[in-house]
């Protein structure tokens, strides 16, 4: 069922509750109002396209479109494998002429040479009508039985259609002068098209080989390694850093004011009533007045947190925009206080302040141990008892003495100690791993590697 059925008398009632739920379970929200909105609109508008009510309706992020468009090709458009990989007599489907010349460089094509193409052969025009007839389902189908991530799986596709030597030799092109500015962009948007398409056929196979929508739900910007994010995503899950940031900075204190709502004051009440002669007119009510908090940042930046340090030091950004009082120390195996660092929202002096402060260190190897101990008889003396210590790193100690006594102290110094972990439960157990020291003397332990466990983090402290 594609674009041309019109209003929701000619759509299938139950292929339009398929994709409800199947958008639900690809953690994009549609609301009982969005379907009632979605339904009146098909009924309103039927000269207008399913898809694109539906899209306009249910899709509240710009980043999803991805996922909503696979969603729709598996329940709505239904695509049957055999259809792209045989012909009505059995036989492989041949390739688009326009793809089969292999006379330009490269030239070994897609698996194992049945079906397949060579983005470098003569000829080759992207289009948006031969994109997903490029890769043979069966190929892909053999990619989701191993035990490759998606990442690796995409690699191992755009690797076998000579992608690689293709758009080296498009860069290089561009860089000798020798392709116009009009030819270098339509370049750049069928490179966008293709890697859009290639993603959707493999997350299609892997939904039908699981027959489970969760292949969908890994690839959800939430729910992705921080690590494995792209551009775009990366954007999104940077203001929602900012947002939680805000969040963050501001708690309820101990004082009270008075109040239009909140929790009812009973003394104030008594007051205004003796007053009053005993009557009683209105309800009082008071709130606690909002205080910044305090708060200590101590962030791990050896390499095995290479790969998660850029979103850390953002958080740390943003935190340190928003709270009255922070102190922010850098360690591997002794402390950098870098809390007058001038920080900037595109990071590069922030790796830069990283790559020296590293450099001085006395190895490459975290001793939490040591920074710990550094810490409780140096660095935070002057620490207020209110302050909150917010420690980001992977517990990895490197086979070196744990000091878990300088952790308790600090923790009785202190009001709280939160940890954000970027490994697994399931590696904290690992011998060179001292979590399983570590985490009594803190408030609490969190597996901080996506978006999501940021948000969960969030709503559980605040």
């Amino acid at each position: 069922m594609g674009d041309g059925v019109r209003g929701i008398e000619n759509m299938d009632g139950w292929k339009f509750i398929r994709l409800v739920y199947a958008l639900r379970q690809v953690s994009i929200a549609v609301s009982s109002q969005d379907i009632q909105d979605a339904q009146i609109s098909l009924h309103r508008f039927p000269h207008l396209s399913e898809k694109q009510i539906l899209k306009s309706l249910f899709i509240h992020r710009s980043q999803d479109f991805s996922i909503f468009e696979t969603v729709w090709r598996i329940v709505i458009e239904n695509p049957k494998p055999s259809v792209q990989d045989s012909g009505e007599d059995g036989t492989k489907n041949a390739v688009p002429e326009k793809f089969e010349d292999s006379s330009g460089v490269g030239g070994q094509g897609v698996g194992h040479g049945t079906g397949g193409v060579s983005l470098t052969a003569q000829g080759n025009m992207l289009d948006s009508a031969n994109l997903s007839t490029l890769i043979p389902f069966s190929r892909l189908e053999e990619l989701t039985h191993s035990e490759l991530e998606f990442v690796d799986m995409l690699k191992t596709v755009l690797g076998e259609m000579d992608y690689y030597t293709w758009i080296n030799s498009y860069d290089l092109a561009y860089q000798r002068n020798e392709l116009a500015d009009e030819t270098w962009y339509a370049h750049q948007e069928r490179r966008a098209a293709l890697i859009t398409e290639i993603r959707q056929q493999l997350l299609t196979a892997q939904v039908s080989h699981e027959n489970s929508w969760e292949p969908l739900v890994r690839q959800h910007w939430l729910f992705k390694s921080l690590n494995t994010l792209t551009e775009q995503e990366k954007d999104t899950v940077k203001s929602s850093i900012r947002k939680w940031a805000r969040k963050l900075a501001v708690r309820p204190g101990s004082r009270w004011k008075t109040s239009r709502r909140g929790t009812i004051d009973i003394s104030r009440i008594v007051q205004q009533s003796v007053q009053s002669d005993g009557m009683l007119f209105r309800l009082s009510y008071r709130q606690k007045i909002p205080r910044a908090s305090e708060l200590v940042v101590l962030c791990d930046v050896s390499n095995s947190m290479a790969s998660f340090v850029e979103f850390l030091i953002y958080l740390v950004t943003c935190l340190r925009a928003r709270f009255r009082k922070i102190r922010v120390f850098f360690f591997i195996d002794s402390v950098s206080d870098v809390s007058d660092f001038i920080w900037e929202d595109d990071l590069i002096e922030a790796k830069q302040e990283i790559k020296s402060k590293a450099q001085v260190q006395n190895s490459g190897f975290s001793d939490y141990g040591a920074v710990f101990k550094e810490l409780a008889e140096d660095k935070l003396v002057e620490v207020s008892s209110r302050a909150t210590l917010v420690i980001l790193g992977d517990g990895k100690n490197n086979y070196r003495p744990a000091q878990s006594e300088y952790l308790a102290q600090i923790s009785e110094k202190v009001r709280n100690v939160f940890w954000l972990n970027p490994l697994d439960v399931e590696e904290w157990n690992e011998r060179d791993n001292m979590m399983r020291e570590y985490q009594m003397y803190c408030s609490n332990v969190y597996r901080c590697r996506s978006a999501g466990d940021l948000q969960r983090i969030v709503q559980d402290i605040f």
